[in-house]
């Protein structure tokens, strides 16, 4: 796949059009780095919206049922028929905190543990491969400029989160509600 990357240079003194053209290659590096790396050959018996979900769980074990849905972004069916499937092929288990049981965690099981370890390893080698060209010097630049890149990214996205409960009046009544509602709370 080729890239091809255009600049559009701007007068704007505010930043704006500077941060337009710094991101604007973020979703087909992502997709190069995400979408496109094949992991069929590791033999996992999981579909991508499956190994999705999985790798949320993953990294986010202190997370709901309901939070986890949110951030992989599926559509209620898809992801509770995804998440059913990894239930019931051990790869994850469901349960209720006993102060809440209205909640739903994921927990990984030993098996899902294995595999979202397998596909990280996969996936660093994966990565390593695409850096292959660069010099140690490049390599290391990179790196540093993607944590330092994430680090900004987290504070936006947390701001943002905070921001449209803000301005939408949303409090912990109506999350709850909303938890409630979904079905998979």
């Amino acid at each position: 796949m080729v890239v091809i990357a255009t600049i559009a240079f701007t007068t704007d003194t505010t930043g704006a059009g500077m941060f337009h053209d710094s991101i604007r290659l973020f979703p087909q590096f992502i997709k190069k780095v995400l979408q496109e790396h094949d992991i069929s050959g590791l033999n996992i018996d999981i579909n991508s919206t499956q190994t999705k979900i999985l790798m949320f769980v993953y990294e986010n074990t202190d997370k709901s049922m309901f939070e986890i849905s949110l951030m992989t972004g599926l559509d209620k069916s898809s992801f509770t028929r995804s998440v059913d499937y990894l239930v019931k092929n051990g790869f994850l288990l469901k349960n209720s905190p006993e102060k809440d049981r209205r909640k739903i965690h994921l927990a990984l099981t030993d098996r899902g543990l294995d595999t979202a370890r397998l596909i990280m390893r996969d996936l660093d080698t994966y990565f390593e491969s695409l850096l292959a060209g660069f010099s140690e010097k490049e390599k290391s630049e990179f790196l540093h400029s993607m944590n330092t890149a994430m680090k900004y990214i987290n504070r936006i996205l947390e701001a943002g989160k905070k921001g449209a409960a803000r301005e939408n009046g949303l409090n912990k009544k109506m999350i709850s509600s909303m938890q409630k509602d979904s079905g998979y709370c």
